[in-house]
């Protein structure tokens, strides 16, 4: 019974490592990397090996990725210490036979963590979790939409209003001034609705607003003149 208590660390060394790569795993899916990627990364990024693969370009492109594996190097590095150390500190202490039980214990924890990370069920329910959790944290909290198409110098977002002296009032959005400005129109709001992400074809009513992205000096013009 002694024995055991000398492997006790290791098994939740283990444990953890395993959690915190499941979470790993799910925060760099969602910065958009595929499932089997994601996973593949995490566990290279942990135990340090494979990392240098073509994948690892990916992690390199993202500042958001960047942060993740560089959590988990650290955390593998000073996992993989502690749990040598608590190998070697646990077969010292304990004899062939409390070594030869230890070492069997340990193989069973490993087998019961590996049927329970390929459960589906349970792995689904674990996954959507960790994704509602991650999801608050700052780190994957969504830009307002404002925020992120005012990216380029004098650009953004504005509503204009289609009033009767407009040029543009019962032409497709492909005849219109829009386009020749290169004013990108995102939304049409009516009285009978919204027509989301319209196409070239959609025609300009009175009294329509128009959800524009584009220059900012552009847009303003076709709200002064009409």
């Amino acid at each position: 019974m002694l024995g055991l208590l000398y492997i006790a660390p290791v098994i939740v060394i283990v444990i953890i490592s395993a959690i915190v790569v499941k979470v790993a795993t799910v925060a760099l899916k969602l910065t958009g990397m595929e499932d089997a990627k994601a996973r593949f990364q995490a566990l290279s990024a942990f135990t340090g090996t494979g990392f240098t693969t073509k994948d690892s370009e990916l992690i390199v492109e993202n500042r958001t990725r960047q942060k993740i594996v560089m959590v988990l190097m650290i955390l593998g590095n000073a996992g993989l210490i502690t749990v040598i150390t608590a190998l070697i500190f646990s077969f010292e202490k304990s004899g062939a036979t409390p070594a030869l039980v230890n070492s069997a214990v340990l193989i069973l924890v490993l087998f019961l963590l590996y049927k329970l990370a390929t459960h589906k069920r349970l792995t689904r329910i674990l996954t959507k979790k960790i994704e509602d959790q991650l999801e608050k944290g700052p780190i994957f909290q969504k830009r307002p939409v404002e925020e992120i198409v005012h990216i380029a110098k004098d650009y953004g977002i504005a509503e204009v209003t289609m009033k009767e002296k407009c040029n543009d009032l019962g032409k497709s959005i492909m005849d219109s001034s829009f386009r020749e400005k290169d004013i990108l129109i995102l939304a049409i709001e009516r009285k009978s609705g919204v027509i989301p992400a319209p196409k070239a074809e959609d025609v300009i009513r009175l009294g329509d607003t128009l959800i524009c992205y584009g220059r900012l000096n552009n847009i303003e013009k076709i709200i002064t003149d009409q």
